[in-house]
């Protein structure tokens, strides 16, 4: 008599049938990620309003993006004053209206200030409407400093989200706290860290050493400015910090570009800044401003 091995098998071939492929799952994935970014979307506080100074498209010039296009959402206010500010009409007294470009090279018009959620996402829209090649990399949350005003932060960013372009958080990692309420809603943090000898006074490290902590949950990477006051000392010890936190992350070390006399270390003294950070960290690399050298904004 012969085994009847229909009853047995096809338990088995049912379960193969449903397992779900590579295909479905990477399906699975993406739904996934849509309805999280429209339940973020519909969490965010449209109502809010926040000081901007500008809202444009350029090449990104300083770090991990030099040379890709970014659109950038310039933040007014700042709660640090460094001598080299490159955007020193940042942390002035907000302007009337908020100067917008949607295209490199052309005439550029107007919002309200202080700017509502809607109507900058209107703007960023308006930016992408104008890049057929899709040449945009991302968009910056730049300033002054964007964590002075972390509601509307993590607010426009959830509803940024659903154009599809990364959104890198530039900061000077002096906020870990407001890098919390945040953090969920960007995929990078750029930490513009402050030297003593550059701001000439101390930095709180307590806090930078917080904000470091919080910002390895994303992809993140610290930027340090270098004048021709830098210490071996101080950077040691900036060095350390961060390799305790993550020594895969990456350093840009920025000379200044001279500004009201302030003046970048010389090349060998870069050189020897870089050796010391090699000690402690695996990814460190000396870049100056591109986009002062390309006369961009």
């Amino acid at each position: 008599m012969k085994e009847d091995r229909s009853r047995t098998d096809k338990p088995a071939e049912d379960a193969e049938e449903s397992a779900p492929n590579s295909y479905q799952l990477a399906r699975a994935a993406i739904e996934a990620d849509a309805r999280a970014e429209e339940q973020m979307a519909a969490g965010a506080d449209v109502s809010l309003r926040a000081p901007l100074h500008e809202i444009f498209t350029s090449i990104q010039g300083e770090a991990l993006f030099a040379g890709l296009q970014q659109i950038f959402i310039r933040f007014c206010g700042c709660d640090l004053n460094c001598p080299w500010c490159d955007t020193p009409e940042a942390r002035q007294d907000p302007p009337p209206v908020v100067w917008c470009q949607s295209k490199p090279g052309v005439r550029g018009f107007t919002i309200a200030n202080p700017a509502g959620i809607e109507d900058v996402v209107g703007v960023v829209k308006r930016i992408i409407k104008n890049d057929p090649e899709r040449a945009i990399h991302s968009i910056s949350l730049t300033g002054g400093e964007p964590l002075m005003h972390p509601e509307y932060v993590a607010s426009l960013a959830a509803m940024l989200r659903p154009l599809e372009l990364p959104i890198m958080l530039e900061t000077n990692g002096q906020r870990p706290e407001d890098l919390q309420k945040v953090l969920r809603m960007v995929d990078w943090v750029a930490g513009d860290f402050k030297l003593d000898s550059a701001m000439g006074r101390p930095i709180d490290a307590v806090a930078r050493r917080e904000f470091l902590r919080l910002a390895q949950y994303k992809r993140a990477f610290v930027k340090i400015v270098l004048t021709d006051a830098a210490t071996e000392e101080e950077l040691d010890e900036v060095y350390a910090q961060i390799a305790a936190v993550d020594p895969a992350c990456p350093v840009f070390l920025q000379p200044v570009t001279p500004v009201r006399g302030i003046q970048p270390p010389g090349g060998i003294d870069l050189i020897r800044f870089r050796a010391l950070a090699m000690k402690h960290l695996r990814d460190v690399r000396i870049m100056p401003q591109i986009h002062k050298l390309l006369g961009l904004k």
